[in-house]
């Protein structure tokens, strides 16, 4: 069943609201949620819990109970509402895989740093606020790293998105069908807008150089196009007066600096077509560039992983009581989780570097 238009902007409108409301709803409730525990923790009432009443000690233990299910499912509604409303939004997944990744790994740490670890050893509230800063770790973590892998499979495979190619219709499309095989690289002449009646009396063909380099083309020049469309009548003396008359026989005399010669590249679907094809041809190099960088910087990468499990197994072995060899340990899957953190850093280090190039190439056209 095809819906309407009519439908589909009402479903549009329907989940703006949705998710608009989740938003606020859902930052809302993370936002107090992480004042009060974040309160209860350096305001030093977790700490001197025991000191309290049983009655107060109770009721401090289900008020941080609350809070920390609130932030749970504050968490949860809100990073649903980001997603749905900013699905394809790069910046919402690499966000979220970067907030995901310091809420998971580094509330342990942050927190055995800022706090002395004997207060709070064997104190079951401040463990279940761990583990709801963690846990909110995940609820970030999962899909940003979803979203960031899609969007570099994206880049990968569409290479840049057909909005910033300049495209033009000019009246002779068919005459560009012409069997022609486009060079993977190639100069003006060579691509499929330039037409035969032009590159007679082309510049930049006579030059044998690309029109962006001498700055004169048939999309560009007005004597360029005017000489091709004098050229059919050259044989001919009122034609030929004409065309001395209007100076077309010479060669243009062009006195424009250097930056508007520059702006008129800017707008010309030849350039457009360039930069495309520059695009292509070093893309393709940021995988073997990253996955180089990653390599020679393998060893060091792996030992800060490994340092911040060791610390990570330390201070939650310590607030449970326990050696770091009972229970489990962080670290006994070290070289699992050490490939998953490369893995999620050459990801994103490799949309990062494709985003780079794609603003130098289209937007500073260097």
């Amino acid at each position: 069943m095809k819906l309407s238009t009519h439908t589909k902007s009402r479903l549009v409108g329907w989940t703006d609201q949705i998710t608009g409301l989740g938003l606020k709803i859902g930052g809302a409730t993370v936002a107090l949620s992480l004042i009060y525990l974040l309160v209860t923790v350096f305001g030093g009432h977790i700490r001197d819990a025991a000191k309290l009443a049983g009655e107060d000690r109770a009721y401090l233990a289900q008020s941080i109970d609350f809070a920390v299910q609130a932030l749970v499912v504050g968490s949860i509604v809100l990073v649903a509402s980001l997603v749905l409303r900013f699905t394809m939004d790069e910046a919402v997944g690499q966000a979220l895989s970067v907030v995901g990744a310091l809420f998971y790994f580094g509330s342990p740490a942050f927190f055995g740093a800022v706090i002395d670890p004997t207060a709070m050893r064997g104190n079951a509230m401040f463990a279940s606020v761990i583990a709801a800063f963690r846990n909110v770790g995940g609820i970030c973590l999962l899909p940003g790293l979803f979203l960031v892998l899609r969007d570099a499979i994206l880049r990968i495979w569409t290479g840049i998105s057909v909005k910033r190619v300049l495209e033009r219709r000019w009246g002779d499309e068919e005459e560009r069908k012409k069997h022609v095989k486009p060079k993977f690289y190639g100069s003006c002449w060579d691509m499929l807008f330039c037409r035969d009646f032009v590159r007679r009396v082309c510049p930049a063909y006579a030059a044998r150089k690309p029109c962006w380099r001498i700055k004169i083309g048939c999309y560009c020049d007005e004597n360029t196009i005017l000489r091709a469309m004098t050229s059919a009548g050259a044989d001919n003396e009122h034609a030929r007066g004409i065309i001395n008359s209007l100076g077309l026989n010479r060669q243009s005399n062009t006195r424009l600096s250097n930056k508007l010669k520059r702006e008129r590249c800017r707008r010309c679907g030849i350039y457009a077509e360039h930069q495309r094809q520059k695009y292509r041809l070093l893309s393709p190099m940021v995988f073997p560039a990253v996955g180089v960088l990653l390599y020679v910087f393998y060893r060091q990468i792996s030992m800060w992983v490994g340092i911040a499990l060791q610390k990570t197994d330390r201070f939650m072995s310590f607030l449970a009581y326990g050696s770091q060899a009972s229970g489990y340990a962080f670290s006994d899957q070290g070289q699992v989780l050490t490939t998953l953190a490369i893995a999620w850093l050459t990801i994103i280090v490799i949309s990062y570097a494709l985003r780079t190039l794609e603003y130098l190439v289209f937007e500073l056209q260097v």
